[in-house]
């Protein structure tokens, strides 16, 4: 009687259920399928959308789909804090990768330059080394159950590629003697950028002072002068 009971509707109903979310789940961890072979994004209109509205595909030229903003390298001036430089290709960037669910960035580190840590909240990151050799990394989530913040970090040379998990807190430094640069794969056309320097004391407006004094066991004056010298440069990645 008892199985019988377990079999009912309700049974049912949470079985499909379940099914439901085991298929929809992998879906669910990229950006969503487009519905037309191309969507080159009209950055005019000023719509509020998961992406950016189509402009009329009639009016496509094959130049479209050509970027040529990541063959140079960026000249890194003495003012910058970091010492290297990102030239961004998402959508915003290069209107065709609209709605296709990919974007490139071109990354150019001096000797001793940096990429602050960072994440993309929305995509996994391929780093491809085309010069010099990079110290690069990513930490683990504090809650991961098999290694919280374990880091995972190494020396990749020119030729050889480091995969950086959605989401996790990464970052690169250039610790030879020449230039280095990569060319970056991430799998949404709109990855987001968070760098943490920036968003905890570049912030406008500021987060309160006496929080993050707290949070990192420092005093205000230190953290007065970050905030300072962080909110100067808060478009250095833009």
């Amino acid at each position: 009687m008892g199985f019988v009971r377990i079999m009912g509707p309700a049974f049912c109903h949470l079985v499909l259920l379940t099914m439901f979310i085991l298929v929809a789940s992998p879906v669910q961890a990229a950006d969503p399928d487009p519905l037309q072979d191309f969507c080159i994004a009209d950055l005019s209109q000023k719509s509020f959308l998961n992406g950016y509205p189509c402009k009329d595909p009639t009016t496509a030229k094959a130049e479209d789909f050509i970027f040529k903003g990541l063959k140079d390298a960026s000249i890194i001036s003495d003012e910058n804090p970091w010492g290297a430089a990102a030239t961004l290709a998402f959508a915003r960037h290069w209107p065709a990768l609209n709605t296709l669910g990919v974007a490139l960035v071109r990354l150019d580190l001096i000797p001793g330059g940096v990429i602050a840590p960072h994440t993309h909240n929305l995509a996994t990151e391929i780093v491809f080394v085309t010069a010099g050799e990079l110290y690069i990394g990513f930490v683990a989530n504090s809650d991961d159950v098999s290694a919280p913040n374990k880091l995972f970090a190494g020396m990749v040379k020119a030729g050889e590629a480091f995969v950086i998990p959605r989401g996790l807190v990464h970052f690169q430094m250039n610790k030879g003697t020449i230039n280095a640069s990569t060319i970056n794969f991430l799998n949404s056309h709109n990855p987001g950028i968070s760098f943490l320097p920036l968003t905890l004391f570049g912030a406008q407006p500021a987060v309160d002072p006496a929080l993050l004094a707290r949070s990192f066991a420092v005093d205000q004056t230190s953290l007065t002068d970050l905030a300072v010298f962080w909110s100067a440069f808060s478009n250095v990645f833009v």
